[in-house]
């Protein structure tokens, strides 16, 4: 039942996003999306099916709030969710439990559990691809439209320095996955912004 309902999750998401106007959201996107539930899928070895099914609904949801508000977007995302979710058979302990985890994703958060945990790495999962400087450069463009930030290029790469030199890892299979890519962007980030 969890399996089809996360699979309608999916859906339902998909098409907000095909018939939203995303064409602002560089980075926030329903790319970003997908990677982030793909992320939840490759850090989720561990973990019971039930728990990987509902971390992946929280990893459709954890950003659906963009479509609607840039600033508060995660509190948008948990009310969508709840919304969506209280109309299928699903026990409330396990809406609570997917809203708890998109609100993990927020950046001023410290991750409660395990699954947010999970959640919170594949969010931050940016900093560790080999795609890290256009996925800035998307970030960056984004910024400027919808919280009109504005930087010079050195400016731009200190930043991106002082964000991957701060991104912490909560769980070892990230530390193990992500940690040596992300090592090679800062070093190749801290080159970019001297």
């Amino acid at each position: 039942m969890l399996e089809t309902l996360e699979q309608e999750v999916k859906r339902y998401v998909t098409q907000l996003f095909e018939k939203t106007d995303t064409s602002k959201l560089f980075y926030h996107n329903y790319q970003h999306t997908f990677e982030v539930v793909q992320r939840i899928e490759a850090l989720a070895v561990d973990l019971n099916p039930t728990d990987l099914l509902l971390l992946k609904m929280a990893g459709w949801f954890h950003d659906l709030g963009y479509l609607y508000t840039y600033h508060e977007h995660e509190e948008k995302g948990m009310v969508l969710a709840a919304s969506y979710l209280k109309k299928h058979p699903i026990d409330p302990a396990k809406i609570k439990l997917i809203t708890a985890c998109i609100e993990a994703t927020k950046m001023s958060l410290e991750p409660r559990n395990y699954l947010e945990e999970i959640i919170k790495d594949a969010d931050i999962g940016y900093g560790t691809t080999e795609r890290f400087l256009q996925t800035g450069a998307l970030l960056r463009k984004e910024w400027e439209v919808f919280l009109e930030k504005f930087y010079l290029d050195k400016e731009w790469e200190v930043l991106q320095y002082n964000f991957l030199i701060h991104v912490q890892f909560y769980t070892n299979i990230a530390q193990k996955e992500y940690g040596p890519l992300l090592q090679k962007n800062i070093i190749q980030q801290k080159k970019r912004s001297l």
